[in-house]
């Protein structure tokens, strides 16, 4: 059927299914939550990373890693600084090359330490946050499901089918009363985050959590 509607492809209606490279990965968090800047050229920029990778001596002087300000930090991850002793670690768990030589073809592993980066790394912990904000912004007045569907076009560029609606529901409800119940964590998952308008803390935390599953679906990573 594809072949009869596109047969040149023109509409790229067919082709291999693998995840994204490193980057892209990034860029895709960053552009459905409505952070990546698309400012192009100038000098690196330092995005997110684990303290202290930097902190060693090159020829006598001690390099530093001070992480960039504003709209720097959430620039394409073609723009970030890469260091060959001490590569950006998020890429490199996405099998980005150290860059010591020349490669032809980056390979596409599949490890636990995928799956912890995309739950853990501050880059992602902070598009999840801003995605939920983004939601509750652009539709305030939507019911929940309604909100779901938003969110899952945004994140995955397709309608969700009922039975994917009904879990991420289910999942919304059931954090819903955790937080509600229990304060004290939900303003530690917002933390310094600026909430949006008449939304309490408990209920953001519970978009969070609904944003948090999407980004970290193999259909947000893989170029189906």
């Amino acid at each position: 059927e594809l072949l009869a509607r596109d047969d040149q492809n023109k509409l790229h209606a067919r082709g291999p299914r693998f995840r994204l490279d490193a980057e892209t990965i990034r860029d895709n968090a960053l552009a459905a939550a409505g952070l990546l800047s698309l400012k192009a050229g100038g000098p690196p920029v330092r995005p997110y990373q684990p303290p202290g990778l930097w902190d060693n001596k090159v020829g006598g002087d001690r390099v530093t890693y001070e992480m960039s300000a504003g709209e720097d930090a959430w620039r394409r991850g073609i723009y970030t600084v890469w260091k060959r002793s001490s590569p950006y670690p998020s890429f490199v768990n996405f099998d980005a090359t150290a860059r010591t030589a020349c490669t032809i073809r980056r390979s596409r592993s599949n490890t636990p330490l995928q799956a912890l980066t995309l739950l853990n790394d501050p880059v992602y912990v902070e598009a999840a946050m801003a995605a939920a904000k983004r939601v509750l912004i652009e539709r305030p007045e939507a019911t929940t499901e309604e909100r779901i569907r938003h969110a899952f076009r945004l994140c995955l560029a397709r309608q969700p089918a009922a039975k994917e609606v009904a879990a991420l529901r289910n999942l919304f409800e059931q954090q819903a009363a955790v937080y509600a119940a229990d304060a004290t964590a939900a303003k530690a998952v917002v933390g310094k985050f600026a909430l949006p308008p008449h939304t309490s803390a408990g209920d953001f935390a519970a978009w969070h959590a609904v944003a948090t599953v999407l980004m970290n679906l193999d259909e947000m990573i893989t170029k189906g």
